[in-house]
């Protein structure tokens, strides 16, 4: 499977008036981060898709073995994956405000390790 390739704020990489792209085990990864970064509601044409940020993730008092449960499960449900094997997440607060997820899995293609997805809170 081939997808097109995203730089860190999501846009399409394009050199020499043609679209990068990525595959195998790169695409799962760049297809995880997109899945994790897509918020619940975001889309008019699928109102259920998308990770509950703040239906779920973003609310008083946070239940972070919620968090977990919702991250991890957004994670195995990707495309290509068919196994998380380790997962943390880290929260920094202060003026930065990020959530950083990092999870290493089996996919069809291979290990994945260390990836990381940086969600801006």
């Amino acid at each position: 499977m081939i997808g097109r390739a995203l730089d860190s704020n999501n846009d399409l990489i394009i050199r020499s008036g043609s679209f990068q792209t990525v595959d195998e085990a790169a695409e799962v990864v760049q297809h995880v981060r997109t899945r994790l970064l897509f918020y619940f509601n975001e889309w008019f044409l699928d109102l259920n898709a998308g990770t509950p940020y703040f239906q779920q993730i973003f609310v008083k008092p946070v239940d972070l073995g919620n968090v977990e449960s919702i991250l991890k499960s957004k994670i195995i449900d990707t495309p290509g994956v068919d196994r998380l094997i380790e997962f943390s997440m880290d929260y920094e607060g202060g003026s930065s405000r990020k959530l950083s997820v990092q999870f290493s899995a089996e996919t069809t293609y291979g290990i994945i390790n260390n990836a990381e997805v940086t969600i801006n809170v």
